[in-house]
């Protein structure tokens, strides 16, 4: 498994409000085998006024991974982790940093509205497992082809699905930049929960609108898999999405199941 992420502020925001991490936690935890190999990726997007975006997203992040280190360590220990677990893990790692994140929004008149989105993943044995909350997204690229794992909690994705525009006007929508959910507005919160199976070969990408607003999904396939490492691909992506307008902080995670150990560029 090899895996990069890179963050940029972009062209014009005078402040990165994104945050992402990418991290094997059998090194964080210190599991011993016969323990599985567990990959965490995460990438978010804050929002709020001064720098409460930034604190958000950071926030987002740093809370999940103190989650799964101090409350959670138990379940991942297990020597056979089950589907329930993971799915546990997720939930409750969400719902624990959305709750930091709006205890803190409530007790700083700096931070009232903060929030931010969160799309995040655990892979251990070929199989990947994610929570999602916002419109970061999460794609699958195998071969020739690009999927949409995740779908966007956002206006304009409420109004393809009720028919009132069709999917390729949202591309271009003036309001596509507004959520209907995101993590420290509101003390509950529902993230989407998923899993989809990888195979070698496979590249998974994480984003953040900074990055999808701006590239299309086949200019995003086509960079990742002309690139000649994850590391290469996250500086064209970024880079392109300059090139383009950089109107946004861009964000971007992108991971290779392939051999020959592991590769983690933070």
């Amino acid at each position: 498994m090899r895996s990069a992420g890179r963050s940029d502020i972009g062209l014009v925001r005078k402040v990165n409000e994104d945050d992402f991490l990418c991290l094997k936690l059998n090194d964080l935890l210190k599991l011993e085998e016969p323990a599985a190999d567990l990959y965490l990726c995460i990438v978010a997007d804050g929002m709020g006024g001064r720098n409460a975006g930034e604190v958000a997203s950071s926030m987002a992040v740093h809370e999940i991974v103190e989650f799964i280190q101090e409350k959670y360590i138990n379940v991942l220990t297990e020597q056979n982790i089950s589907e329930e677990n993971i799915f546990d893990l997720i939930r409750n790692a969400i719902d624990y940093s959305n709750e930091k994140i709006y205890k803190k929004s409530l007790l700083n008149k700096e931070y009232v509205g903060m929030g931010t989105t969160l799309s995040m993943i655990l892979i251990t044995n070929n199989m990947l497992y994610y929570g999602h909350v916002g419109d970061s997204r999460i794609y699958l690229i195998r071969k020739n082809k690009i999927t949409k794992l995740t779908e966007d909690h956002s206006l304009v994705a409420e109004l393809v699905k009720q028919g009132t525009i069709k999917p390729e006007e949202a591309f271009s929508h003036p309001q596509k930049n507004i959520i209907t959910r995101a993590l420290g507005t509101e003390f509950d919160i529902e993230a989407d929960l998923g899993k989809q199976e990888i195979i070698e070969g496979d590249y998974i990408l994480l984003c953040t609108d900074g990055l999808s607003n701006l590239l299309k999904d086949s200019e995003m396939k086509e960079l990742v898999i002309s690139a000649k490492d994850v590391k290469d691909a996250c500086d064209n992506l970024i880079d392109k999405a300059k090139e383009n307008g950089g109107f946004d902080n861009i964000t971007v995670v992108v991971i290779h199941n392939s051999k020959g150990g592991d590769c983690i560029d933070r």
